[in-house]
């Protein structure tokens, strides 16, 4: 018996090759690579963490990168489901469904269609995650019932505020000769906004913010502001002790809704100079405008994505049996910015690695180098962070250059 491949049969399984060969298998090798190099460590002395810390840091490393692995093999499964025939099935589906209504309508519940079920497919790995790893090496503290909470919010979210950008971009593809262009300035201007709108009103929905009541901390934080002209609107401790143990602060949002925000667990576990060393260094990238340097790399990223599908051959729409309509076009966007985005990730990381020194020097002369120095290994220490890495996964993966390269710079002696 002779099988004759079509056109568009040999057009879905290039299309599969490329998701597996550009994203999902490099993912799974860098994963391995990190698994050997990690075991390979382990069986040397303790760094920076006690003997059984170093271990159970490398042990939930391991277990994480084998979960990762999992996930990527899951996501080639679902991919090739999706190119297949899961597209054009949901689109048949929705059309017969929604038959009634406008068509704007039903390309909004197509792509956001999309977007529910895969996320619906995606969280038996989430609550194994939250409820079994994490939970059995001490780090979560989510319950059931807040775990349904806030899933139920970001649907909620994505609904809402999803359907509104998913209405204007088919508005712009449908309606506009340079869709591609235009559209990438209406996302990367929702992706300002959202940085703008995130501290005040989409993170509470989620963490309760309670000004920080110590006056002491609270007047040697606002003088470490005023030395370089940041001006928040006001400095808040989060309940993140609620979800996780792990510690954390942050400067979010831009302009008028700056706000320094610190997770409760910070307070419990890191004396105020070492406070003041960790937001010296996070007031280094306000200084050297990194936040500015970060949102220009996200959009080459997302110039780059809307120049690809913007230009692909109309073939391949034929071939995942979509309509070349806005929701067409966002699906297929939706499919290949996994690819895109592993890609941009040493380009990313390598900029943004060099404004982590440069955020550590400027924490260090706000403060001591010895000061932040050993808040750094206390963060470690207290997140179980495994602190050696394989070359190659740092080079994809680091946003922050590994913590024995930082220290190093900041001359801390590794022996005491």
């Amino acid at each position: 018996m002779r099988v004759y491949f079509t056109k568009e049969i040999f057009m879905l399984i290039a299309f599969i090759c490329l998701f597996i060969c550009l994203y999902a298998l490099p993912s799974i090798i860098l994963a391995f690579l990190q698994i050997k190099h990690i075991k390979l460590e382990l069986q040397k002395p303790a760094i920076l963490l006690e003997s059984e810390d170093y271990k159970q840091a490398g042990d939930y490393a391991i277990a994480s990168l084998r979960l990762d692995i999992l996930t990527h093999l899951f996501e080639i499964l679902t991919f090739s489901l999706w190119v297949i025939f899961g597209l054009h099935f949901l689109s048949l589906w929705l059309e017969s469904t929604l038959g009634a209504f406008s068509p704007l309508w039903r390309e909004i519940a197509l792509v956001l269609g999309f977007m529910i079920i895969g996320s619906i497919i995606e969280m038996p790995f989430s609550i194994y995650k939250t409820f079994f790893l994490d939970k059995k090496f001490g780090f979560s503290k989510q319950t059931p019932s807040l775990f349904i909470i806030d899933t139920l919010k970001n649907l909620a979210l994505s609904i809402v505020i999803g359907g509104i950008i998913v209405c204007l971009l088919v508005l712009i593809i449908e309606n506009v000769a340079l869709w591609w262009f235009v559209g990438f300035l209406a996302l990367l201007g929702i992706v300002i906004l959202a940085n703008l709108i995130y501290p005040t009103l989409i993170a509470p929905l989620f963490n309760k913010f309670t000004p920080l009541n110590d006056e002491n901390l609270k007047s040697r934080i606002e003088s470490l502001m005023n030395t370089i002209g940041f001006k928040s609107n006001g400095i808040f401790v989060i309940d993140a002790s609620r979800r996780d143990g792990r510690l954390n602060a942050y400067f979010g949002g831009l302009g008028k809704s700056k706000r320094v925000v610190l997770f409760d667990t910070l307070l419990d576990k890191i004396s105020a100079d070492g406070l003041i060393a960790i937001l010296g260094h996070e007031l280094g990238h306000f200084k050297h405008k990194d936040i500015l340097k970060n949102i220009i790399l996200m959009s080459c990223m997302l110039f780059v994505l809307f120049f690809i599908v913007g230009h692909l051959p109309q073939s391949l729409f034929s071939a995942l049996g979509l309509a070349q309509n806005g929701a067409g076009v966002l699906l297929i966007m939706l499919l290949i910015s996994p690819m895109i985005a592993f890609f941009f990730l040493p380009i990313m990381g390598y900029f943004s690695r060099k404004a982590e020194y440069k955020a550590d020097e400027f924490g260090a002369s706000l403060s001591s180098k010895n000061c932040l120095a050993n808040a750094l290994v206390r963060l470690v220490n207290e997140n179980k962070s495994f602190p050696s890495s394989h070359p190659a996964y740092i080079f994809f993966y680091y946003t922050h250059p590994p913590l024995l390269q930082r220290l190093k710079a900041l001359d801390y002696d590794l022996q005491h």
